[in-house]
């Protein structure tokens, strides 16, 4: 019988113990894998760029507030948590909590603050009977927290190249607009000593009539309206906050409704 030729046996056996290595290294990995996922030592993060477990870890009332911060536009006057920056009328919140007590800040909250009798400048508006009680109380555990990022609280992001009625669609909610007129500009939320009890709606004939162009509808917008004090509920003044494209935006969107 033919022996075998030397070198190539001598590659064949390397070959199968570099083979059995692998398996071992292969083994080994998964079970050092499992070992410390078991163990708690490995992390999963996810889109945000945060683990689940510092997602869980957020205080609910802190969260609470945080959205709500976002879903009323805060954010859109006072800046990315209250970090201002968006007008020089406008404070920063950062350090609100250590200057006001709660009962102050509840007192801002439901009444309003600033120069409502000149429509040049912001003013903070009067949402005593649009924000309940209980979502001012997170509000206000939101600023005494330190306005810190809570995941997924952040205010929609704006369409680009999709016509402006699109683009004002999505301005509606991020300026909070929709939390005063409702969904569609229908309206129907309470405005207890205005005519008719309610805030206005945003589309219907009365509406069209009332404001028949667009400079119209962004000069209120720019102007703000029903200046007072709770429990009569007021409109900002949005100029110096929302810019020239935004309003021309907010007014095709508006055009559309019923």
């Amino acid at each position: 019988m033919r022996k075998p030729d030397l070198p190539a046996a001598v590659a064949e056996a390397a070959i199968v113990l570099i083979a059995l290595g692998l398996a071992c290294v292969a083994g080994f990995a998964g079970w050092a894998i499992g070992h410390y996922s078991r163990s708690g030592t490995s992390k999963t993060v996810n889109a945000a760029g945060t683990s689940p477990s510092a997602a869980a870890s957020v205080d609910p009332q802190v969260a609470a507030g945080a959205h709500i911060f976002v879903q009323f536009a805060c954010a859109q006057c006072h800046g990315e948590q209250g970090r201002g920056g968006v007008s020089p009328d406008v404070p920063t919140l950062t350090s609100v909590a250590k200057e006001l007590k709660p009962q102050k800040l509840r007192s801002i909250i439901d009444h309003g603050l600033g120069e409502s009798a000149n429509p040049t400048k912001p003013y903070m508006p009067v949402w005593g009977e649009v924000i309940s009680q209980t979502q001012v109380s997170d509000l206000i555990a939101y600023l005494r927290a330190g306005l810190p990022n809570v995941p997924t609280a952040e205010p929609p992001a704006i369409p680009q190249g999709q016509g402006p009625a699109v683009e004002g669609s999505v301005l509606y909610v991020r300026y909070g607009c929709i939390n005063c007129h409702g969904p569609n500009g229908l309206g129907g939320v309470p405005n207890p000593q205005s005519p008719d009890k309610t805030i206005p709606p945003l589309s219907g004939q009365d509406f069209r009539k009332e404001f028949n162009t667009d400079k119209k509808i962004i000069d209120v917008i720019r102007s703000g309206s029903v200046i007072g004090r709770a429990p009569i509920v007021s409109m900002p003044h949005w100029g110096g906050i929302i810019p020239d494209s935004q309003l021309q935006a907010l007014a095709a969107y508006l055009k559309t409704l019923k």
